[in-house]
């Protein structure tokens, strides 16, 4: 049968859930220490001694809000380091496609590659400085990069017209990076909702 601690943890891990490695390396150091001070209670063995030691600790949900900042913290940096290498990347990428299309057309599809990424990182370079943790400019920089890189890829025809190798590795380097970047955001949104919600209901 669980105990008032084992009650108290598992509480704090379902708190913690959207972010498992956090969840578990708390769960074991808020354990650890509830465990000491309910066996250094004058009442030790016993459901009192658990209970005293959860009550001096505090609510679970204040202790969650205050980590769930860490960790929002930490993916919103993860997330930008991310943002700019798929940038570095396509940038890159999109001076290689040039270089072996050597073409000046004014098609639909250049345009899009070229101002669906200025766009991008015009609204990167404005959100890193004013609102770092902001997913509306993050959903619009990546927005931009996939509208980009698929303007690109159309452009090009790559798998079609039999582009160089390096191309190719270019382009399959910004796909795979906006699957990073895609999974980093949608990871920062789940964060910031529910570090929204423990704040409210620890008030």
């Amino acid at each position: 049968m669980a105990g008032v601690i084992d009650d108290y943890v598992a509480a704090l891990r379902r708190e913690l859930d959207f972010d498992p490695a956090l969840a578990r390396r708390l769960a074991s150091e808020v354990e650890d220490h509830l465990r000491d001070a309910a066996e250094a209670d004058p009442a030790w063995p016993s459901p009192d001694a658990e209970r005293c030691a959860v009550e001096r600790f505090g609510l679970g949900r204040k202790i969650a809000a205050q980590f769930a900042v860490d960790a929002v913290d930490r993916q919103t940096r993860r997330t930008w380091i991310t943002l700019a290498v798929t940038a570095v990347v396509t940038f890159v990428a999109m001076r290689l496609r040039v270089i072996w299309l050597d073409d000046d057309v004014l098609a639909l599809a250049p345009l899009i590659d070229r101002y669906a990424f200025i766009a991008a990182l015009a609204v990167g370079v404005i959100a890193w400085f004013a609102f770092r943790q902001s997913l509306a400019a993050l959903a619009i920089c990546l927005a931009g990069l996939v509208a980009s890189i698929g303007a690109g890829i159309v452009r090009a025809d790559l798998f079609v017209n039999g582009a160089p190798s390096h191309v190719l590795l270019s382009a399959a380097g910004e796909i795979a990076l906006v699957g990073v970047l895609s999974f980093h955001v949608i990871g920062l949104g789940r964060r910031l909702r529910r570090t929204a919600v423990l704040r409210r209901a620890g008030q």
